[in-house]
């Protein structure tokens, strides 16, 4: 049977999902070219030939899957509906659900992030990429009068740590907090900031 010849593209989007797959199954650390090769059926010098170090396919690998989940970010963001309203949709979608994938992928990140320049990086200039996407949101509902909020900057930043910290403890220790806790948590957190009911968070007003 003939091998069916993949585009680069093509060829690039396979590798990076099968290095995704490896870092949440074996951790950044561990994970090897050959691991990644291994995985998809091709040699180590094809992966080589793709991304020139271990270091850059990593780095490549997070921004790939870090960046599919910011686009789901900004369009939920982007729909219609209130700023509030958006903001509070948001803020629930970043919860971790189900085997919580993502939020492994970025707990390995942050993890090796300190010791590794090129996920530093891309890691660092993400994390900015989704408080700005926030705090656009935020400003936005300031300047069309639904809530107030002096700094929407500082407000995205708090936010956004608070949900991180809730997310690792529920995704790296099973068991220790629901994901029900999280969100009414999250909740109470967000209309606390904006100075806001609760109940204007879910309410047609």
């Amino acid at each position: 049977m003939a091998r069916v010849r993949l585009s680069v593209e093509e060829r690039r989007e396979d590798l990076l999902r099968a290095a995704v797959d490896q870092i949440q199954t074996r951790g950044v650390a561990a994970v090897r070219i050959a691991d990644v090769a291994t995985a998809l059926g091709v040699s180590n010098a094809l992966v080589l030939y793709h991304f020139s170090t271990k270091e850059a396919l990593l780095a490549a690998a997070f921004r790939h899957s870090a960046g599919e989940d910011l686009a789901q970010l900004r369009e939920l963001l982007g729909s219609r509906g209130s700023a509030l309203h958006r903001l509070h949709a948001a803020t629930r979608w970043y919860a971790p659900t189900g085997e919580a994938k993502g939020w492994r992928l970025w707990i390995e990140g942050w993890a090796a992030a300190p010791r590794e320049p090129a996920l530093h990086e891309v890691a660092s200039d993400l994390d900015q990429q989704w408080k700005a996407a926030l705090a656009a949101v935020i400003t936005e509902g300031v300047e069309a009068g639904e809530f107030q909020c002096a700094d929407p900057v500082a407000t995205a930043w708090r936010l956004t740590a608070l949900l991180d910290g809730l997310a690792v403890q529920m995704t790296s220790y099973a068991g220790s907090l629901s994901r029900a806790t999280l969100l009414d948590w999250s909740d109470e957190a967000l209309a606390r900031e904006l100075g806001v009911d609760r109940a204007a968070l879910t309410g047609d007003g």
